[in-house]
């Protein structure tokens, strides 16, 4: 009987818990998990995401043929001090959390030369947490990005790397810093952005009357703002200049949208904006990514650029309508000075 670790059974630990259950070929490996919370860790084993639990941080490790650490960022510094010596010579330790330069450098620190680390973070989740809201399913299709560190094993890689594929997730190299650039723009901006409109419109002294009108766009849109805070505080504290870097930017961009909204002269330039908006939004759900891989060639996706051929007469005949709206304006100005006797 193959021995794995899950140290922490919340929402992502007890997912991997259940989705290796009902993988195929894994019915020899008996998943032993730890928790802070002995509740969170009774409804990881009630729920069957884990086979037992373990009394301990150190013991649940020892003669575990991989580790699987899923706490909260700044947990884990704290979680690889402790069970560094009871690690079993040759044992492979992964993580799952949402920023990796730093959890990387703990694991070179931390961690004895006799063990295998390789990084990972599952791009999955969902605002909801603890192993009550946990999916076999939750991985499926999802890119679970992973970091070897320097002194990691090929078979070390590949064993991870196996993890993703056997929870239906795609594996994805990146090296830590990379991976937390990319982190920051799609995963990490989202967030505090969300928060951000959250806040702005719930501290308004019109809170009552709008939170009564607030219908499916404003809380599609502030969804994120309901992450845990846990989370999202040490994704900020562990990817500081990314993060900052990401919302500095979406400054810039708010400051051109409200440059478009505000200018009449660039109401054409504005509905063409939205309209390429459209287009590439509607193209990435449809599956379009930055680079073409083989799954998507022939796909007939459709690419940037495209958007007056796509939305074929509709663009044309809004512009031909603000064109003729802004002509009549003009008209209507001119007999207006004309009756007022001024030119």
């Amino acid at each position: 009987m193959t021995q794995l670790a899950i140290l922490g059974t919340g929402l992502i630990g007890a997912s991997i818990g259940l989705g290796l259950k009902a993988a195929e070929g894994t019915e020899d490996i008996e998943i032993v998990g730890f928790d802070t919370s002995r509740e969170r860790e009774r409804e990881a084993e009630r729920r069957k995401a884990i086979d037992r639990r373990g009394s301990s941080l150190r013991q649940t490790v020892q003669g575990a043929a991989l580790v699987v650490i899923s706490t909260p960022v700044l947990a884990t510094r704290e979680v690889m001090e402790e069970i560094a010596s009871s690690l079993t010579v040759g044992t492979i330790v992964t993580d799952t959390c949402s920023t990796k330069a730093q959890v990387m450098s703990w694991a070179e620190e931390l961690l004895p030369n006799s063990v295998n680390f390789v990084g990972s973070h599952p791009m999955a989740g969902k605002t909801e947490f603890g192993p009550a809201a946990a999916e076999a399913t939750l991985f499926q299709d999802a890119r679970w990005v992973v970091v070897p560190s320097r002194s990691a094993s090929s078979d070390a890689v590949e064993t991870v790397s196996g993890l993703a594929t056997a929870l239906g997730a795609k594996p994805m190299f990146m090296d830590a810093a990379e991976h937390d650039a990319y982190a920051a723009a799609i995963s990490h901006l989202p967030m505090f952005a969300a928060s951000a409109i959250f806040r702005l419109v719930r501290d308004s002294e019109a809170w009552p009357e709008l939170s009564l009108l607030a219908a499916s766009g404003f809380k599609d849109t502030t969804r994120l703002a309901g992450t845990d805070e846990l989370m999202s505080h040490d994704i900020a504290v562990t990817n500081r200049d990314q993060v900052v870097h990401w919302l500095q930017r979406l400054r810039g961009a708010i400051y051109d949208l409200e440059d478009m909204i505000t200018d009449p002269d660039r109401d054409e330039e504005f509905l063409r904006h939205l309209a390429q908006l459209n287009i590439d939004h509607i193209a990435f759900h449809d599956g379009q990514i930055g680079r073409v891989e083989i799954d998507q060639k022939g796909s007939g996706i459709p690419v940037p650029g495209m958007t007056d051929m796509l939305l074929g007469g509709a663009l044309s005949e809004r512009l031909r309508q603000m064109t003729e709206d802004s002509a009549d304006v003009d008209e209507k100005t001119r007999q207006r000075r004309r009756l007022f006797g001024r030119r």
